[in-house]
């Protein structure tokens, strides 16, 4: 009748849930309801939580909870609540409990005062109030019942249910928190947990692993297969922190499996035959499906983790790729790195979706895709379309997206990369037309049969209407024309002087700042005239300087004072280069001493400096030039200066000193995404990559070690769990009635295997009493629907002697059980009680002997 009474309860408690809004239960007045916070309803809890009636108490516990859930502060009835927490009420309890650990951390003093009802609670039958009442224990912050918590985590480390193990497991990082010398003791309790046979705690159990001793991986040794195992069955965030834990171990315990890493296969095929023919070659397909050459553990762990990336959960898809991508062989067919590509391809496009508010998870998807592709462009160059931009995608996902088509480009797809980087250079995203910018620019660098039209697109760039594009293509063309200088590959090119010419020209209608100083830098760099040419110039022009060059420079000095301070510093050094290269010109001695006299006075101090810094450079210049070039009255002046400066003292270097120094090559720059990108110093995956930046818990993932432990150390007990031995029945207690064992599917219920378990739950055994009308029945368990369930607690235990009695019973025979998970549902914790109302009613002797024998099961 208790059962009954419990779901009569239940079930007005829902309905009252579901009509709030219509006042059917709770009144005409909606104010009444325990969702209205206002404030003279918040004074009533007082006087509820003072109540006699439990019914009152309740009531107010619901209050404060709906207050908790609207973000009211209610932590002014801290003192109240914890005088609830002896109710006899569970349902009391529960909400006492759940308020206790939303405030045990600012309120321990209090808590102090109920700390022998929370041991006591240790010992409740109900499972939810075993582990409440830990949970509460382990969120008191006070050092002086440190001991008091360690003898309740060791006693319920042990306990028959998952849910309460689940508990010990993240009090055991609380504790270690609180008191980090208690470690010893946590560590052997930890490995009490490791052996569990229940997947509900193994995630819980490995991130107390990485908070208390994360370095002792040698600890997973006996435990690793059994894992590995659980791991399907794990919940999706303890699969993701295993997978972590797993990589670790496997990098530091396992054998290296050959063709790991970033070998490409194409290489591994175009190898040379061995000396014994054709014949290896065929035996190694045919081993490859045996794993051979891999270790068996890390091929079991690969093997085992593949379902994981049909997982719903994006942590787990990616954390498996990430697995994958440090673990496993490049060419294998069963467990090869290409196995992440499609699985990881499939996440990064179904979470591109707004409605599911995915955006974020569909960005960091790109984001690991485009650091894997940079590292092994190999994996994804079969899927190059995937990698195509869309309009509806984000600027983040299409930066990725161009960093993974940049580091895909290659012979076979140059040309459609370079017709799909020219049609990216006009999506609207500023962001992305620089990326696309910077692509072509790789591309015309790295690939000889599109650099033509690559350079057509870029100089038609220059009249752009967006200065963003201009000043890209000026950069990018920068980067081009220095790297044909030092390259064969790109013969059919045009000479550099031709391009800088072209880049001159432009210059009056180009304005940021940015690509106006790289212009005059390019001209200064290539402003250089061949002496067999000089033929040519016909007496024009500067001696050793290209016709046009001179020119720029006028253009320069006549509107410096509307210059930007970057443009600035840049023809300083345009008029520095010519003077190196033609200092025997007057006109061009004029120019200069004109325009150092602009810059000492200008406003920006490293203008100032730069000219300063450049005039003094030129003192050794000046001293080699002809005594009859020196007739103008500034020019006197700077002979003055020079006398100055020559009493000063200091290093004098020569002309083709300072032709080295200011003319001298320059580390040539790609400027795509790959160069500017930060972070690519951190682990693929890891969210420090992602940001750029260290983040606090980030590891390195450890290199493959050269010393592999031995395969038997993770040999264990918990590898293979076989189901126990039957204990034998000399008094029939399971009567079978005669002449029903072909109707009866199973009659007896023994103890089941632990394996057929999916939660590794404590098998509980209920003996029904059979009569004439429960032979049919006998097929269904105890708990297999309502009825049956009713009925049971109806029936009494002498019923069922009486009956038990009445029939002459043959000799037991050993049935075999079928997984309790199809008849019994876990950790009901209704049941709870009805089980110890069953266990009562059973003798002293046979309840030790079963007893025992499970206990040697969930130790």
């Amino acid at each position: 009748m208790a059962a009954l009474n419990r779901l009569s309860q239940r079930i007005i408690e829902n309905f009252q849930e579901t009509t709030r809004d219509l006042s059917l239960l709770t009144g005409s007045n909606p104010s009444s309801t325990p969702y209205d916070l206002s404030d003279d309803r918040l004074k009533e809890i007082s006087k509820l939580l003072e109540s006699r009636i439990e019914r009152e108490r309740l009531e107010g516990m619901k209050r404060i909870i709906a207050g908790i859930s609207k973000g009211r502060d209610m932590e002014s009835f801290f003192a109240q609540v914890v005088k609830n927490v002896v109710s006899q009420s569970i349902e009391i309890r529960k909400l006492v409990y759940i308020y206790l650990l939303r405030f045990a951390s600012t309120n321990s003093d209090l808590l102090l005062l109920s700390i022998n009802t929370f041991q006591k609670d240790l010992s409740d039958p109900s499972p939810l109030i075993r582990s409440m009442s830990l949970r509460v224990l382990t969120s008191i912050r006070v050092p002086v019942i440190q001991g008091i918590v360690m003898l309740g985590l060791k006693k319920l480390v042990t306990d028959r249910n998952p849910w309460v193990r689940k508990t010990v497991a993240g009090g055991l990082a609380k504790v270690y928190e609180m008191d980090p010398s208690s470690a010893p003791q946590l560590v052997s309790l930890l490995q009490t947990l490791l052996s569990s046979p229940s997947p509900l705690t193994l995630g819980v159990t490995l991130t107390a692993f990485i908070e208390i001793c994360p370095e002792r991986l040698d600890l997973l040794h006996p435990y690793y297969r059994h894992i590995i195992k659980l791991l399907v069955d794990a919940d999706e965030w303890g699969q993701s922190v295993a997978l972590g834990v797993l990589t670790r171990y496997a990098r530091t315990m396992l054998e290296q499996p050959p063709n790991s890493g970033s070998t490409d296969p194409s290489t591994i095929q175009t190898q040379p035959p061995t000396a014994n023919g054709d014949g290896n070659s065929k035996e190694a397909e045919e081993s490859e499906d045996e794993f051979t050459g891999i270790d068996e553990d890390l091929a079991m762990l690969l093997h085992f983790i593949k379902p994981l990336f049909q997982s719903r959960n994006p942590a787990v898809v990616l954390a498996t790729a990430n697995a994958y991508y440090h673990l496993a062989p490049s060419s294998h067919k069963i467990i090869g790195q290409g196995l992440l590509v499609k699985p990881i391809l499939r996440l990064a496009g179904i979470s591109n979706d707004e409605r599911l508010g995915r955006e974020q998870i569909s960005a960091l998807t790109w984001d690991v895709i485009a650091s894997m592709v940079e590292e092994r462009p190999w994996l994804f160059a079969k899927y190059h379309q995937s990698f195509y931009l869309y309009s509806s995608d984000s600027t983040s996902i299409q930066k990725s997206k161009l960093r993974a088509l940049v580091a895909l480009v290659n012979k076979d797809n140059a040309q459609v990369s370079m017709r799909e980087f020219k049609h990216f250079v006009r999506l609207p995203e500023a962001g992305t037309a620089e990326e696309a910018v910077r692509a072509i620019g790789y591309a015309v660098r790295t690939q000889p049969e599109v650099a033509a039209s690559g350079l057509k697109s870029l100089m038609k760039l220059l009249k752009s209407q967006r200065d963003i594009l201009v000043a890209q293509a000026v950069i990018v063309l920068k980067s081009v024309i220095l790297s044909s200088t030092s390259s064969l590959s790109l013969a059919s090119m045009p000479s550099p002087q031709k391009l800088v010419a072209k880049l001159a020209k432009q210059l009056d209608g180009i304005t940021n700042h940015k690509a106006r100083a790289s212009i005059y830098w390019l001209v200064g760099q290539f402003a250089a005239c061949d002496p067999s040419r000089e033929s040519e110039k016909k007496g024009l022009g500067w001696e050793g300087v290209e016709l046009w060059v001179p020119d720029i420079l006028r253009k320069g000095i006549k509107g410096f004072a509307n210059e930007s301070a970057q443009s600035k510093l840049q023809i300083i050094t345009l008029a520095m280069k010519l003077l190196v290269l033609s200092p025997s010109c007057n006109q061009l001695n004029l120019m200069s001493g004109y325009l150092f006299s602009l810059a000492r006075y200008d406003e920006d101090y490293d203008v100032r400096d730069r000219a300063r810094f450049l005039h003094a450079l030129l003192k050794g210049v000046r001293d080699e030039k002809p005594n009859n070039t020196s007739t103008s009255t500034d020019q006197e002046d700077g002979q003055g200066e020079d006398e100055k400066e020559e009493d000063r003292g200091g290093v004098v270097l020569r002309r083709e000193q300072v032709k080295v120094v200011i003319l001298g090559k320059r580390a040539i720059g790609d400027g795509t995404s790959q160069e500017n990108y930060q972070g690519n110093e951190y682990q693929v995956g890891s969210m420090s990559r992602i940001i750029g930046k260290k983040l606090n818990g980030y590891e390195e993932i450890p290199e493959w070690t050269d010393d592999p432990t031995d395969s038997s150390l993770r040999d264990s007990e918990f590898e293979n769990l076989q189901p126990p031995t039957p204990l034998p029945a000399p008094t029939p207690t399971y009567p079978i009635p005669p002449n029903s064992s072909q109707a009866v599917g199973v009659v007896r219920q023994g103890i089941s295997p632990v394996g057929s378990s999916p939660a590794g739950s404590y098998p509980r055994t209920h003996t029904p009493s059979l009569g004439t009308n429960t032979a049919i029945a006998a097929p269904k368990g105890k708990f297999r629907d309502l009825d049956a369930f009713l009925n049971s607690e109806s029936e009494s235990g002498d019923e069922s002697e009486e009956s038990d009695s009445d029939h002459s019973p043959p000799a037991p025979r050993a049935v075999t059980a079928p997984p309790r998970s199809a008849i019994v549902p876990e950790y009901d914790e209704d049941t709870s009680e009805e089980e110890t109302d069953d266990d009562g009613s059973e003798s002293e002797s046979e309840s030790q002997d079963e007893h025992d024998e499970r206990a040697a099961l969930y130790r």
